[in-house]
């Protein structure tokens, strides 16, 4: 998600940086200028990659929530094979979805003054498993009675999430995921919610509030929860050259505290202070 007019509202020299990213960059370059569709997307599979990198993971999951008519989940997929080239990483691609678009909503939280029962129907199952790629599948069915099977049946651990559930029920019914072993997911998972902010342009984004939707499920989960919390990347705009884009504020980080790698004493080595900033592709040029 980005305003138009990106010479409004940056620097001419960060514009030329992007111009030569575009004509002689590499992948890296193209997701750090937001060269790639849906950068948000980008931005997660290429950490998540890194991260399982750091922890000796070689192979991953990454899952949309909410799938519709799957134009998320393609570029998802293509976005899995370009990462998987540049990090060595294998990746598998999961989407959920109910096949009839949004549930019966249950109450204020679910946004009703937005959101109706039916919205976002897709394109059907079948011709949706007709079109998936090599590395994808789906699970159909409401999250609440697919996820706990689903999980158990991952080959890699989680290492990037599109949540694009729209409704507070069903975000915090597919947050039941981080409760998974903790084999099944990195001990950083790269999360993107669709639904926190909505559109500049439309009138639904003034309804949004932190008692409703996704930040609602976002906050339930963590008040729930010890060992595991949700929260935004901090740092996430400092490291972008192209820093005022919303879906910048629309990530975020699921942190297992329980993972072994996040233990005192654990036997995985830890990165070196000098290493932070300077371990070859995994640096993240300011």
């Amino acid at each position: 998600m980005a305003f138009p007019q990106l010479s409004s509202r940056y620097h001419s020299e960060i514009l030329k940086e992007r111009e030569w990213a575009a004509k002689h960059g590499g992948f890296r370059d193209r997701v750090r200028f937001d060269l790639v569709d849906r950068p948000q997307y980008a931005f997660g599979v290429l950490a998540a990659a890194d991260i399982a990198r750091f922890c000796g993971v070689g192979r991953i999951t990454v899952i949309e929530f909410g799938v519709a008519e799957g134009k998320g989940l393609f570029n998802l997929c293509a976005l899995a094979e370009e990462v998987s080239h540049v990090t060595d990483v294998r990746i598998e691609v999961v989407g959920f979805d109910t096949g009839q678009g949004l549930p019966r909503l249950e109450d204020y939280r679910d946004h009703p003054e937005i959101w109706s029962e039916g919205d976002f129907g897709g394109i059907g199952q079948e011709l949706m498993e007709s079109k998936l790629p090599y590395n994808a599948r789906m699970v159909w069915g409401d999250v609440r009675d697919t996820l706990r099977e689903a999980v158990r049946s991952l080959r890699s651990p989680v290492g990037f999430v599109a949540n694009d559930l729209d409704l507070y029920s069903s975000t915090l019914a597919s947050l039941s995921l981080f409760d998974a072993p903790i084999d099944k997911l990195l001990p950083v998972v790269i999360t993107y919610f669709d639904d926190t902010l909505g559109s500049p342009t439309r009138m639904g984004s003034l309804f949004r509030n932190r008692w409703c939707g996704q930040l609602a499920a976002i906050d339930d989960f963590n008040l729930s929860h010890q060992r595991r919390k949700i929260d935004q990347i901090r740092t996430l705009k400092a490291r972008r050259p192209l820093d005022r884009e919303l879906w910048l504020d629309q990530m975020y980080a699921v942190h297992a505290f329980d993972h072994p790698l996040r233990q005192a004493g654990s036997r995985t080595q830890s990165m070196s202070m000098d290493a932070h900033g300077e371990h070859d592709r995994m640096a993240w040029p300011l």
